[in-house]
Formats: structure tokens, sequence, C-alpha cells
């Protein structure tokens, strides 16, 4: 029985095999440094080469890939993906990838291995380097490349053995030789390699101090970031434990060593250890129970009017009661918790809203913002507007460059810069305006509905939530006077600080008397809105927009619970 009746029931092997009709290629060259550029390895000798080879062999030259600085450790490169996405899409067209040596293709060995195998299998692409002619048609010439792939491999490593030995050698003579930390340049001055302090450091400096000073992490942090530098707490943090800022190199490379740097300091070691005392301090300082803790919300909180140290709280075991006393030996400014809890929740209750003056305050709230922010809103609108036209632009270079190819690599290189510049000074700028609320009449209402029942809050609240409301309140604290019995601020939030001038100012001018705030010195400098009604408040300095917002914002019983 003749065959041709089960014609219909065979299987068309899965594996492409180049055919030899088919000579279509595509070219990749390479360098992974500068200094390869002025030898034999050059970008355009590389190019030059490949196009002799695919000239004699009649290969075609569907395109050109790489022309850069790229490094084969990974399979990662940009043009390199470029590639293999062009193999892709014109699947069944391509038959070479021409290299000028296989080391130019990749150095990750096994997985240069399985790429190439991949290519040949499911694409039909042999990986073919001019300079080392291999047949990988037959299963001789695909070995004789995996070892050719391999030793790319193991050549690297043992580059990279000895280059890491070299710069462990510099570690332990006191030269940094990787990226420098935050606040460092690395500048040649004669000739010579330098790592100086630049204007960031600077202000770094000033952070390290400010931190020896007992000041807390985040007040450092909105200073910082008022004098332009974005900082974060856990950023912070690592900045401060960092030697290197004190000369000091410790590197993975030492092995534990640490050796004294010939960089330029930024703080003296003493400063140093000092910043990092302090974080012991803080980790193990005060009463270690929680259950202690929650009987004394208020320490460290409360400064001592006379020497500035913050409070801090004790019992007296015999009779069962919680004090706070000042740090500081000798100031025997100690008081009584119960007493102490008391008058705070009478400072509270100063800055609660009075239901029957909500409307009244959230008119005026809503009608100061929305004066304020006027010239801000029309700012932020036309930087957007400028923004968006930016990413127009750049969106349109990138399509040139990498999808149709009409633009130059210097071209698009010289446009990008440009554009990227500008794309980051207009986000300056937008940081910079305040944001807009949504629901700007709803989130008053909320924030005065919250600010009715402080006391009743704090009295309530774990020892977690009381110590957000008390920032919230007072960004900077409490200091209490032992001579007067009494609290008073230099900061209050311009929100509650609003709601008190409104609700005293209503009482007290009606008497024709002017006490202040129970508790509250008359000196206390508050940050809050500058009306532009006559209504009853006064002694108020006008805040930045997003000091305005902010403290909106943050008035919401959901943020502080």
């Amino acid at each position: 029985m003749s065959l041709e009746a089960f014609k219909q029931f065979g299987h068309a092997s899965s594996l492409k095999v180049i055919t030899g009709n088919l000579k279509n290629a595509v070219i990749y060259t390479r360098v992974s440094s500068k200094e390869q550029a002025d030898n034999n390895l050059s970008l355009s000798f590389q190019l030059k080469t490949i196009e002799e080879y695919a000239q004699k062999q009649g290969l075609s030259i569907l395109g050109y890939f790489g022309g850069t600085y790229e490094s084969a450790k990974t399979d990662g490169r940009k043009e390199f993906l470029r590639m293999l996405e062009f193999i892709k899409k014109h699947r069944g067209k391509v038959s070479h990838i021409l290299v000028y040596t296989l080391d130019r293709f990749s150095r990750t060995g096994g997985g240069a291995i399985k790429l190439a195998q991949d290519l040949r299998e499911k694409y039909g692409v042999s990986v073919f380097a001019v300079t080392q002619p291999t047949d990988t048609s037959n299963p001789s010439g695909v070995l004789h490349q995996n070892i050719q792939l391999l030793f790319s491999e193991f050549d690297n490593q043992l580059r990279k053995q000895r280059a890491v030995a070299g710069m462990k050698e510099k570690f332990q003579k006191g030269e940094w030789v990787t990226r420098v930390p935050q606040g460092y340049d690395i500048v040649k001055i004669n000739g010579v390699r330098k790592i100086v302090v630049n204007e960031e450091g600077k202000k770094l400096r000033k952070a390290f101090q400010w931190r020896a000073e007992g000041m807390k992490n985040e007040e450092i942090i909105q200073r910082l970031r008022a004098m332009g530098v974005k900082m974060y707490k856990q950023q912070l943090t690592k900045v401060f434990k960092k030697p290197f800022y004190c000369g000091i190199i410790n590197h993975g490379m030492l092995d534990g060593q640490v050796v004294e740097g010939n960089h330029e300091k930024l703080i003296s070691k003493e400063i140093f250890l000092q910043v990092n005392g302090l974080h012991r301090a803080a980790a193990n300082y005060g009463v270690p129970h929680k259950k202690e803790l929650d009987e004394v919300p208020l320490k460290v909180f409360i400064k001592c009017e006379d020497c500035k140290e913050p409070f801090t709280g004790y019992i007296v075991k015999a009779k069962g009661l919680w004090y706070y006393k000042c740090r500081t030996k000798g100031c025997k400014c100690n008081k009584s918790a119960k007493k102490l809890h008391a008058a705070f929740e009478e400072l509270l209750n100063t800055y609660s809203a009075d239901p029957k003056m909500s409307k009244v305050i959230a008119y005026q709230i809503e009608h100061l913002f929305e004066q304020m922010n006027k010239e801000g809103i029309e700012q932020e609108k036309a930087s957007k507007e400028k923004l968006a036209e930016v990413l127009r632009k750049i969106d349109t270079i990138e399509e040139k460059y990498y999808v149709l190819e009409e633009m130059s690599k210097e071209s698009f290189e010289k446009f990008y810069a440009r554009y990227t510049k500008e794309r980051e000074e207009i986000n300056e700028v937008l940081q910079k305006l305040t944001p807009q609320i949504s629901n700007l009449k709803k989130s008053i209402e909320e924030a005065l509905a919250f600010s009715t029942k402080l006391a009743t809050l704090w009295t309530s609240s774990p020892v977690s939530t009381k110590e957000k409301l008390q920032k919230l309140i007072f960004p900077q604290g409490i200091i209490y006077s032992k001579k007067k019995e009494g609290f008073r601020t230099e900061k209050v939030n311009s929100f509650f600080a609003l709601i008190a001038d409104a609700a005293k100012g209503s009482a007290e001018k009606k008497k024709g008397t002017d006490k202040g705030l129970p508790c509250l010195s008359p000196s206390a400098e508050r940050e809050g809105f500058e009306p532009s009604v006559q209504l009853p408040i006064q002694r108020f300095s006008r805040p930045s927009h997003s000091t305005a917002l902010a403290s909106l914002q943050s008035c919401s019983l959901k943020r502080v619970v």
C-alpha cells in the first residue's frame, strides 16, 4: 500500500534550520568602556571589519544595533534588547547576527549559550563572529561556539577578580574608589583625583550638628527640605550612621576592617560618635515598658523653660504616682503627671472649636484659602501645560530615534538633555506650589468636627495617638515654666490657632480685655492666616500656601488616628 494517503498525518519539525538561500543579517557592535574606543576594538573598527565580511559573503544588512557603551555582564542592555525585538518582529527574514568577536555578543556564559540556542531553534538566526568563524549548522560547530562563550565568561570572572583585588588594595590605603556618598563630589585638581564636600554636603554638616544638639530627626528633615535637600527618615538615619563623613572608610571588601580615609571630612569624629551615641540613647532611654509609656505621653514633647532640656517621666513606687522632671541634674523642675495632664487638657480646650461657631470659621477659612492660593492655582495650571508640551516633545524624539530611526544619536542626546532639564525645572516649580484639595469645603468641615473634641480624644486615646495629636497641634512641642506654672509654645498649627483666636476674640473683646490664651504666653508666634476680612482674629502672620494647606489636610481625624 502507498504511503501517500498517510502524509496528512505527518508533523513538520519544530526546529528551524537556516537555509542556504537566506542571507540577511543584522550587525551588533559595542564597547564596554571608553578606553576600548582608543584601540582595535573601537566601534568604527568593529563596524568596518563586519561590513567587509558581509560584502564578501554576499550578506544583506537589515539593521545596525549597538554602536555604544554597553556591558556584556547581563543581557538586559538597551541596544541588545532592541536588536532581539527587531529579530522577533521580522521573524523568518533574518539569518545572522554579525559581531566582531563572541564576547561582543555576551559574556554571560550559560545564559549566552541558551540565548544563542533559542535564536537558532526558534527564529532560525545564527550568531556569527567574523574574527572567530564557526559553522553552527552542525553539533561540532555549536560545541565550539559554546566553549568560546564559556571562555568569555571565564575571562570576565578573571578580570573581576583582578579588579576587586585592586579596589581592596586602594581601600586599605584610604582611597575610596566606588560611588561617593551624598554630599560629596569627585573632582580633579592638578590631574589628581580628589573627593570633596559639595554644597549639599555643607547642609548635611548642619544636620549632624543639629542632631548632636538633640534635635529630632523629623525637624532636621523639615529644615533640610527647606534648604533644598530632599531627605527622608530612613535616608537620614543612614547618613548619620555612615563613618565616611568623619573620614573613616568601612567597606565590605575590608572584611570588617576600618581605615583612615584620604578624602575631605564633613564632620569631626567626636561629633559623629556623639550623634550615634544619641541614637543609642534614644533607643534605650525612658521607661522600657509600654504600660509606663502610656502614663507619660508628654515626655520629650515638653521642655524645661530654664535649660531647654526635654522632660522625662518616672514613678514613685511607694505612692504609685507618676511625675515629670527635667533631665538636667539639679534643675528641680518636677511636676505631677496628673496635674500636668489636666493643664494640657485645659490648653487643648483653648484650641477646640465651638460647634456654634463652626459655620463662621468654615466660611472664613474657605474664603482665605481661595484668596491666598488664587495666584498659585493659575501658576500651577500654566506649569502643567508647559510640562505636557515638554513630555510631548520627549515622546516625539524617542519615537523618531528608537522606532522610526529618523534622528541621529547626537541630535537625540542633544534634544533629550534639553527637554529633560526643562521637565525637571517645571517639576521643581510644581513641587513648590500648593497641592489642591479636591473638596475644600468637606475637608474644612471634617477638620472642624475633629477640633471640637481635642481634649476628649487626647484623654481617651492610646499613647501613639496622643503623641500624633500633640505634634499636630504644636509642631515644635511646648515649654513649661516652673515659675509661672504654665505652658508656652513657639509655634501653633495655623488651623487651631485660628480657632482659638476666633473663639477668644468674640468673648473677650466684648469685655474690653485681652488676657491671651490660658497657659499660653502672648509672645507665642502663630503660624497661620492673615485674614482679609474684619473678624475677631489677631496676631497672625501669613504662611506659605503649602503651609496653610498642610494645616487643613493634617487636621483630619483619620490622619491622626
